[in-house]
């Protein structure tokens, strides 16, 4: 689960780790409001709008910027709110922006450019450890660096069982440039208060870019990015209560419990076990179609399941098929069929497009009789080949 940077700082304050002062804003008004409170508490006659979407590259996109005072702030949130922001990590339509985060301005003192580093601690699961990736060119340019200068990336790993220790701190601080005792010993601080929010909070990724060292030897993380392990997501409620990193149809998949990726195809596929999934969406591909998602509805799903499943996959707008391939295992072929049957007799009217059916296993011959018997305009066919053929001839691809 992505979280937004406003979310991250409020865990890093948690442990102890100096932030920048910010509120969220969800209209230009409160935007104002928000501003005046944290103008008037840092004392400084500038601040930062940052909009909130789980994506990089918002700087380059027109989504942070500097305000000088209450009209500009009115003016750029309106500009930025209820936009679509579009970055290199976004897709063509981009991400709909609906909150904004107001921040302190952290260079509003510093006489020159302060030393940006880039920090980050993620899962490598090639080694089965987290690592620790850092460098001593942090800012937004760091895709670039790692291009064309790999060996100022360096990465420390960092043992299960044992945690991070002391003499990494002060490893990877010796690399970043810090070595006078005192600023040493508040980075190793900072360093072990970071790597124990993102053991505590079950993440994936805890990225920070740029960390900056201020003139008064301060360590601010300007800009935070944190992934949690959705997995873990029911030890922390409070953010699996407001996730927003998932789309409308997302978000009801993951509340009837199935597993559902939105793509941007027009072959809409509902599919048992991800294995057979990936496969499904191979054969799709392979016959000239674009899978519109990835859908599998697990190996207990029951009627009610089926059906809901089947609703998703018509709530998008540009599938121009659905195939269903199921092997009936745990999850009855009749069971599947039913749900089918179902969704068709409620809703009938609505379904435009033609639905490929393939099922094989368990009660697949009853299943085969029951979509027969509806009368409905379901084309049922008895193997993978038969059904690309029929998704070739309704796209027109053969």
């Amino acid at each position: 689960m992505n979280l937004h940077e406003y979310q991250g700082r409020e865990i890093l304050n948690f442990f102890s780790i100096q932030v920048p002062d910010g509120m969220i804003a969800s209209s230009p008004e409160e935007a104002v409001k928000v501003a005046k409170i944290i103008l008037k508490k840092t004392e400084k006659n500038s601040l930062v709008i940052k909009a909130q979407i789980h994506a990089g590259g918002r700087g380059k996109a027109g989504g942070i910027q500097i305000v000088k005072n209450l009209d500009e702030v009115y003016e750029k949130s309106k500009n930025i709110l209820g936009k679509f922001l579009i970055t290199p990590q976004t897709s063509k339509k981009g991400e709909l922006v609906r909150k904004i985060l107001l921040s302190e301005d952290v260079y509003f003192y510093e006489s020159s450019t302060p030393i940006e580093y880039y920090l980050s601690i993620l899962l490598n699961r090639d080694i089965e450890k987290n690592i620790i990736l850092y460098s001593k060119e942090g800012g937004v340019n760091i895709e670039d660096i790692s291009k064309k200068n790999p060996n100022q990336i360096y990465t420390e790993v960092i043992d299960p069982i044992l945690g991070l220790q002391l003499f990494q701190t002060k490893r990877i601080g010796f690399n970043l440039g810090i070595h006078d005792n005192e600023s040493l010993k508040n980075f190793s601080f900072f360093l072990l208060s970071l790597y124990k929010a993102y053991i505590t909070f079950d993440s994936l990724l805890l990225e920070i870019n740029p960390l900056i060292k201020t003139f008064d030897q301060k360590l601010i993380p300007v800009d935070i990015k944190m992934i949690l392990d959705d997995n873990a997501l029911f030890r922390h409620k409070k953010y699996n209560l407001i996730r927003d990193d998932i789309d409308e149809i997302e978000r009801e998949a993951y509340e009837a419990k199935l597993n559902f990726l939105k793509l941007e195809g027009n072959v809409g596929c509902m599919v048992n076990g991800a294995g057979l999934a990936m496969a499904t969406m191979d054969m799709i591909k392979f016959c000239g179609g674009v899978p519109a998602n990835f859908l599998d509805i697990g190996g207990s799903a029951d009627l009610e399941r089926v059906e809901k499943a089947f609703y998703l996959i018509l709530k998008d707008k540009s599938v121009k098929t659905i195939l269903i391939n199921i092997f009936g295992g745990i999850v009855r072929c009749d069971t599947v069929a039913k749900g089918i049957i179902n969704s068709f007799s409620k809703i009938h009217q609505d379904i435009k497009v033609p639905v490929v059916v393939r099922l094989q296993g368990t009660n697949d011959k009853l299943a085969k009789k029951l979509i027969q018997k509806s009368l409905f305009p379901i084309y049922s066919t008895d193997t993978l080949e038969e059904a690309a053929d029929k998704i070739q001839e309704i796209l027109h691809l053969k």
